[in-house]
């Protein structure tokens, strides 16, 4: 099959959409499929692209908000049109409500192809955290609109992908009729294994970043306010009796408030900010975590969950119904309800040998389901079933 992704983010920049969306690429290629992901220009990208072929790039124009400085809006997608098109396609897979998502929107309009459409962010969890009043007063319209904006998709698309049911609720709690199925993302499990990495690979790494033999927190994932990594940071200040450090892997729109939150607990010398890091690095960032924290309910599925479990970390999280099946409490990791729970948990997990050693031995076994090569396969059927449908109308 010739396959067209369409996003709006893409390598080299690093989030769950642009991994999902590597995994897929590789897998369906070593499937034999060739595959194309059509997205816009980013910084770093003429650099990346000399080693991966498929990438059409459209030109867009930054963002202006400082958080959003990687993407680009493109205005005009009507005049890539005809480009698209002359690919031959047999299936476009959009992954954006945005800017690409609008032109493959085009292209099934003016082809007909198999359209398989993918729900990678709850908008709605994200905007309780861009103002207080903004949510107070203008939830209702803002959900009525992004219920339209999905509805376009929804109902041109012949399968829509969910990565978990809780996506899945939250699309039909909106009264979108669609043809879902439920695909978890995969992941490229090797990368995180500890036998991908030297020891030396993990020695300079940790000397680099001034650890000796402290109990390493690792937090790892896009530095904003609905990652909710202020539980993190507050939680570890009642830790501070203990030889252990807080690592917090990427950047965002929220670092400078959790700096400034960091130094205003005093913890300054306990937590470590590695900035953006390169994507092809983060496997071994992993390596040198003793324990992976996360209190985040934005997650759609929650793909750095699953890394830290193939890197053999026990995992501490707050529950969410998204986690239930990535997460076994007390096997594979612990979950905590109340904020106020974490820094014992943490404890725990620190004093207890015996307890990280069953949730690391049970994190290997729980995560071989989520391979990028289990991931293809399950999209491949979408697009089998898509192209049925599409033949059948």
């Amino acid at each position: 099959m010739k396959i067209a992704l369409l996003t709006d983010a893409y390598q080299p920049i690093v989030s769950g959409v642009t991994t999902s969306i590597l995994m897929l690429k590789e897998g369906l290629e070593a499937l034999g499929h060739q595959v194309y992901v059509i997205t816009t220009s980013a910084k770093g990208a003429k650099e990346y692209d000399k080693t991966e072929k498929g990438i059409i790039r459209l030109k867009g124009i930054p963002f202006p908000k400082k958080g959003l400085k990687h993407f680009r809006y493109i205005p005009f997608v009507r005049g890539h049109l005809k480009k698209i098109i002359n690919l031959d396609l047999d299936v476009i897979h959009i992954h954006t409500e945005f800017s690409l998502g609008s032109l493959g929107k085009r292209v099934k309009d003016k082809t007909d192809l198999p359209l398989v459409f993918t729900v990678h962010t709850m908008y709605e969890e994200y905007f309780s955290y861009l103002s207080k009043l903004l949510n107070r007063f203008f939830k209702r319209p803002f959900k009525k609109g992004v219920k339209k904006l999905m509805n376009s998709f929804i109902r041109r698309a012949e399968v829509t992908i969910t990565p978990s049911l809780k996506t899945k609720a939250l699309m039909e709690s909106y009264q979108l009729q669609g043809n879902y199925r439920i695909i978890p993302t995969g992941i490229d499990l090797e990368n995180f294994y500890q036998s991908s990495y030297s020891k030396t690979e993990v020695a300079n790494l940790k000397a680099s970043l001034n650890l000796k033999d402290e109990f390493v927190c690792l937090f790892v994932g896009r530095i904003s306010e609905e990652k909710s990594i202020d539980v993190i940071v507050k939680g570890f200040k009642k830790l501070s009796h203990l030889k252990m450090k807080l690592l917090i892997v990427g950047d965002g729109p929220y670092m400078s408030t959790l700096k400034a939150l960091v130094k205003k607990l005093n913890l300054e010398s306990d937590v470590i900010f590695t900035g953006m890091i390169k994507w092809e690095d983060v496997g071994l960032y992993y390596q040198i975590g003793d324990l992976f924290l996360n209190a985040s309910l934005s997650e759609t599925q929650g793909l750095t969950y699953i890394e830290a479990l193939a890197a053999g970390l026990p995992v501490i999280v707050k529950y969410d119904q998204v986690l239930e099946d990535v997460v076994k409490d007390y096997e594979n990791g612990i979950f905590f309800y109340q904020n106020e729970e974490l820094p014992a948990l943490i404890e725990k997990v620190y004093q207890d040998k015996t307890l990280r050693e069953k949730l690391t031995k049970n994190a290997l076994l729980s995560v071989t389901q989520y391979s990028k090569e289990n991931y293809a396969l399950n999209v491949l059927k979408a697009y089998q079933e898509a192209s049925a449908l599409s033949q059948n109308d």
